[in-house]
């Protein structure tokens, strides 16, 4: 692995004879060592291990087996810890998952069986009938083939995959409120509305619209978004079931669900202008000018840039703004 040697030495002092102690009601335990490492769910851990495996992805491009958009691979992008392999190749997806099994062999590590799924997406009437492979087999093990996963808090499903995932974020925003109700974010005798408000905003909000902003969501699943976004301002406001949506913003200074998930598409759009991957970059700017964007992300984000009177894509390319211009600059043409 191509790591300088002074990153090595940084790694080594931040986990050399570390000791740790227990508080508990004030007092301290006996120190004792810790021998571990990087703990398990910290930030570390995900950042070493996709150094470590660099030259596995370099292995999975080079080998020409995968997805291509034009002559842009994308058959393994990885986020921290975890890796997707797509294929539209039952031969070629073998393939990758021998790669995989290999590389971890000889680097001994091993791979949760229980965590690797195969998850087949888009099929039509012309591929559905071809052959294809019994089974799928990671080493000695042999993969799940499943209708529904999760990577990455998104349920990917062969069907009805937007709804799923309105329902389970619409699930996960009530329960975070019933959570918050004891601290008073409620209506009458509660705290005041817009320090309910704000705790609605930081907490709740946020799982609500976790990850939407790339899905293509239709006029119901906006309006089952919009009824729960409406009615938990409207109940912490204690205003009547027949008040006016526009009379339940204007009075906290909110945004209808709608605009809020404008704002992340713009974020969005942003932060793939500004990312290090170009990959990533040219492939956005290539479907963009060659127009292959009808029902995708360019396309909704174009008709938002459109109505707020925001330069194109194609202007935003040539002269991207610092993140925090964006921020203000889409805030300002949203709220006006």
């Amino acid at each position: 692995m191509d790591i300088p040697l002074d990153i090595w030495e940084i790694i080594y002092e931040m986990y050399h004879d570390l000791t740790s102690r227990i508080k508990w009601k004030g007092k301290y335990s006996t120190s004792f060592p810790i021998r571990q490492g990087v703990r398990q769910g910290g930030i570390l851990p995900t950042h070493f291990y996709k150094a470590y495996i660099e030259d596995l992805l370099i292995q999975l491009e080079e080998s020409n087996v995968g997805l291509h958009l034009g002559t842009n691979y994308f058959g393994c992008p990885t986020c921290a810890d975890d890796i997707l392999l797509l294929s539209s190749s039952d031969e070629d997806m073998q393939v990758m998952l021998n790669t995989v099994n290999t590389y971890s062999k000889e680097h001994q590590y091993t791979i949760h069986p229980t965590k690797s799924v195969l998850l087949k997406q888009n099929q039509t009437s012309s591929n559905s009938g071809k052959e294809s492979l019994s089974a799928w087999e990671l080493g000695d093990m042999k993969i799940t083939t499943s209708d529904q996963a999760t990577h990455l808090g998104l349920t990917r499903s062969s069907k009805n995959e937007n709804m799923i995932n309105v329902d389970e974020r619409i699930s996960l925003a009530r329960r975070t409120s019933y959570s918050l109700m004891k601290t008073g974010v409620h209506g009458t005798n509660g705290l005041n509305p817009r320090v309910s408000y704000n705790i609605y905003r930081i907490y709740i909000l946020p799982r609500l619209l976790y990850i939407l902003e790339i899905l293509p969501l239709n006029a119901r699943q906006l309006k089952a978004l919009s009824d729960f976004h409406s009615t938990f301002l409207r109940n912490i406001q204690s205003l009547p079931v027949r008040t006016a949506s526009v009379a339940i913003y204007a009075l906290l200074g909110a945004l209808p669900l709608e605009a809020e998930l404008h704002k992340r598409q713009l974020s969005l759009l942003h932060s793939i202008l500004t990312s290090e991957n170009q990959n990533l970059k040219e492939i956005l700017i290539r479907q963009y000018r060659l127009q292959v964007n009808q029902g995708t992300f360019l396309e909704r984000t174009e008709s938002i840039l459109n109505k707020y009177n925001l330069p194109s894509i194609e202007e935003l390319w040539e002269n991207t703004p610092t993140k925090i211009n964006w921020k203000y600059t889409t805030r300002s043409a949203i709220i006006m």
